[in-house]
């Protein structure tokens, strides 16, 4: 079986992580007047229609290659029509904004990337789906740990349906690490500690991760949460100048000290190549890039490289991300919609859609399914990695505090201010976009 991610993006399939960000930043601004504009409050409402055809919005990826591969079998044994139309990424989700707003059902089904669910639900955009798949046995949602049902949440309520499951992954070299007599690290010290022997040997750079303005938000958030910080405290209260944040913007930039001299400007996708063409003794990356770091024509290290889960600190916790698809709240045919999502995402079909070359999605009947894991030994990391799993910000300002944290940290790790004199200021940045 071959699977290709969703986010994180590929070279070649995929828009670069500075398109990403910027254009979940953008489509974030747009929907001021979707509330108003919308069903109101119909986005609880899973009641409703039925119809001979429905349309499906997909975005460009192997995901949705996959999708398209098994429609031909709905549409036989259900006499359903499925019509399916796209965007590209940069596009997709302000055309989809775009619709919702108009209140016309123009789709029955969405694909998206997680971060912009908040953005979505918050507008009740989309439909509760608790009440389909509560009485579904087909679908079994006791088949997701607790936090990939939390995945498909926002403010209680689930508005959407796991469509991949993309946690940040140790990779490393085997032949590195036996060269050097390696251990494989569980502790992030333990993780610097074997970067800077594999960098002081000569025979490689000691590590790499992004730290490009565009995405080290998710990196440096892995690492503060790891050290025991969040971006707020229960009351809401912006806490980037915790003792954890200062440890994990100091740890960024240790790591620098042992990485490749491009590092610093590194997105996702670079990181990847790095891994993949030089020598470099370990990477923090997500899991979508598996095909990437095995595709024949590019890489160098099939045969060499390994994976694991990522190190842990105080906390023992793995950022995840990847697609999500739901059912639209203006949807006239919400049944058929669900009778679709329900056939595609089945605990019987899943593993179909993924052996049609979807992302893998964390079902723990999958990730525990040794004909599975043992053709692709990182589906089993899905496992252990989505039950401390925990996703991206659910907040609506997501897409302007993740540039703003991206520039503050990217200014700390290049020396141009102090990590103190930057989390204070980035602090106040982000009490102001925050509402505090």
């Amino acid at each position: 079986m071959t699977r290709t991610p969703p986010p994180p993006p590929t070279p070649v399939t995929r828009r670069s992580c500075a398109r990403r960000s910027a254009a979940l930043a953008l489509a974030i601004a747009v929907p001021t007047g979707l509330a108003a504009c919308s069903s109101g409050s119909s986005g609880a409402d899973a009641s409703g229609g039925t119809a001979k055809e429905i349309t499906v919005f997909l975005i460009p990826s192997p995901t949705e290659d996959a999708i398209k591969a098994r429609i031909p079998e709905f549409e036989k044994s259900t006499g359903v029509a499925v019509k399916v139309v796209d965007a590209p990424y940069d596009d997709a989700h302000q055309k989809m904004l775009l619709s919702f707003q108009a209140g016309k059902g123009a789709y029955d089904v969405v694909q998206f990337y997680n971060p912009f669910l908040a953005t979505f639900a918050s507008q009740n955009a989309l439909t509760d789906l608790a009440p389909y798949t509560s009485a579904s046995t087909a679908y079994d949602l006791n088949d997701f740990v607790k936090p990939l049902q939390e995945y498909d949440t926002y403010d209680g309520k689930s508005v959407a349906l796991n469509l991949s499951t993309e946690p940040f992954l140790l990779w490393y070299r085997k032949d590195i690490y036996a060269k050097l007599g390696l251990s494989v690290p569980t502790t992030w010290d333990e993780y610097l500690a074997n970067a800077t022997k594999i960098q002081a040997s000569g025979l490689a750079s000691g590590q790499i991760m992004a730290n490009n303005a565009s995405v080290v938000s998710w990196w440096w958030l892995q690492l503060l949460w790891s050290f025991g910080g969040d971006l707020q405290d229960s009351s809401g209260k912006v806490t980037v100048t915790s003792p954890a944040a200062v440890k994990a913007t100091d740890y960024m930039r240790q790591l620098l000290a042992v990485s490749p001299k491009s590092a610093i400007t590194a997105t996702g996708d670079d990181a990847t190549t790095l891994f993949t063409t030089q020598d470099v003794g370990q990477m923090i990356n997500y899991s979508g890039y598996y095909p990437v770091v095995t595709d024949t024509k590019s890489s160098k290290v099939i045969n060499t490289f390994a994976t694991a889960s990522i190190p842990t600190a105080d906390t023992k916790v793995t950022e995840l991300t990847g697609w999500n698809i739901g059912i639209p709240a203006d949807s006239k045919a919400k049944t058929t919609a669900w009778q679709f999502l329900e056939w595609l995402l089945s605990k019987e079909n899943t593993p179909k859609l993924m052996d049609a070359g979807a992302a893998a999605i964390g079902r723990t009947s999958i990730v525990t399914d040794k004909a599975i894991t043992s053709k692709e030994p990182y589906i089993a990391l899905l496992g252990p990695a989505s039950e401390n799993g925990r996703r991206l910000p659910a907040l609506t300002s997501w897409g302007q505090a993740s540039n703003q944290i991206g520039v503050a940290i990217q200014d700390m790790l290049s020396g141009k201010t102090t990590t103190q004199a930057g989390l204070a200021q980035l602090q106040d940045d982000l009490s102001t976009t925050m509402g505090q």
